[in-house]
């Protein structure tokens, strides 16, 4: 009976930590030490979980839309400063072809 409540408390805890993985946005952007942030999804999913933008141009901005459009709702859109400036990037979202180096 305490091998199934251990298994079962285990389980538990192991699909909140995958529930929670697949509601965040994990991204590191450049900076004097490590820097990670977290912001939330606006949906469950795999993809984009975790992102390192260290060397991103703005044609990666372009593909991944969600995750950009997620840091200017969160006010978080400095962390995609050293492509990009926080006011230039909503623009970058609505026209990504005008905006190409």
């Amino acid at each position: 009976m305490l091998n199934t409540l251990k298994t079962l408390l285990v389980l538990i805890l192991l699909a909140g930590w995958v529930l929670a993985g697949l509601s965040l946005h994990v991204v590191r952007w450049p900076g004097a030490d490590v820097w990670i942030g977290i912001v939330p999804k606006d949906r469950l999913g795999a993809f984009d979980t975790y992102v390192d933008v260290r060397a991103w141009t703005k044609d990666d901005i372009s593909n991944h839309s969600d995750l950009a459009r997620r840091l200017i709702e969160a006010e978080k859109a400095h962390w995609l400063g050293h492509i990009v400036s926080a006011e230039e990037l909503p623009s970058l979202l609505r026209n990504p072809e005008s905006q190409k180096r």
